[in-house]
């Protein structure tokens, strides 16, 4: 009988990898497959060096323990033709390895997995890396049997710039609905605006910062948050994202924006350009073509707001198992 094996992300704090974690071991249990998960590690990755988006050579050392548990399972006859790889980010270092050993193997193991962003997006700030990365990602891309995406965003962008079968992408949302979010739903809401993207260039936190004083000028009565500044543990976020009204980004990149998916699932109104991924996901009435027009869309939401329905993700799990 063939089997997954699950090679999940670190247990990143503030994020969403423990959640998706445990609801992928609870579907795979549900379901009554066959699965071992290359967990090497446990308890929570060490918060990343300040200015970091995560802390490289964690990850880096996590995923090498994970790739020599799972060369040990091939010198000891553990993986057999049949057996499928999934990856929770499939930008892997040491994912070639598993092509290698099939071959040397004489074994038929799939790779599966999701690919959450790469050096293939030009407003990434990975793209800095794009010299040595794209040959690395063109080699995923070649090995892989189904690469995941979360929008159609990311598959015309990396149909675009790297070599790889459009037939092996494939959209699947990501499972905003399935992290935990339902305690919170409900909650009675105050005047609070959030902007909830990292405070990185990409994201452009001053445009808030001005959006914020333009507010005050006016004489609304809001408190705007930045939520990295407030250093929050995760069910203190999830509170204050149940408790705001509105969420705010200015992004110029984004392949999903679980943050502001998540905050939408909680009856934040989204007010986000009308740009990347935002339009495939949500309405008009939630894009801004000018920084003028979010500060206006944002003084209307606080003065009419009205709870909204935003269950973004598909039945996910399925199409990542079928």
């Amino acid at each position: 009988m063939s089997k997954i094996i699950y090679v999940p992300l670190e247990h990143i704090s503030g994020r969403y990898t423990v959640h998706m974690d445990r609801d992928i071991e609870s579907y795979l249990n549900s379901t009554g497959k066959e699965y071992v998960k290359i967990m090497p590690i446990t308890g929570e990755s060490p918060p990343p060096p300040k200015g970091q988006f995560l802390n490289a050579p964690f990850t880096s050392k996590f995923k090498a323990l994970q790739m020599a548990e799972i060369s040990r399972m091939y010198e000891d006859g553990l993986i057999k033709n049949g057996d499928t790889f999934f990856f929770s980010d499939i930008w892997f270092p040491g994912i070639e390895s598993i092509a290698y050993m099939n071959y040397f193997t004489k074994t038929d193991a799939k790779i599966t997995g999701i690919v959450h962003a790469g050096s293939f997006t030009d407003t990434d700030f990975v793209r800095d890396m794009e010299r040595w990365a794209k040959n690395f990602e063109d080699i995923i891309f070649d090995i892989s049997e189904k690469i995941f995406c979360a929008s159609e965003f990311i598959k015309a962008d990396i149909i675009k710039k790297r070599m790889v079968n459009p037939n092996k992408l494939i959209v699947t949302g990501l499972p905003v609905d399935h992290i935990g979010l339902d305690p919170y739903v409900g909650v009675e809401k105050e005047n609070i605006v959030v902007f909830n993207g990292r405070l990185c260039d990409e994201k452009q936190p001053w445009l808030f910062d001005e959006m914020t004083n333009q507010l005050h000028d006016r004489g609304v009565n809001v408190r705007c948050l930045r939520t990295h500044d407030l250093k929050l543990n995760r069910d203190d976020y999830y509170d204050l994202l149940a408790r705001s009204k509105v969420v705010v980004s200015y992004a110029l990149q984004e392949n999903f924006g679980f943050g502001i998916a998540e905050a939408a699932y909680l009856g934040c109104v989204p007010v986000v350009p009308n740009r990347l991924v935002y339009p495939e996901l949500y309405g008009k009435e939630n894009l801004f073509n000018s920084f003028e027009e979010s500060v206006d869309m944002v003084e209307a939401v606080l003065q009419n707001y009205k709870r909204g329905q935003f269950k973004l993700s598909t039945d996910c799990f399925d199409k990542w198992f079928s």
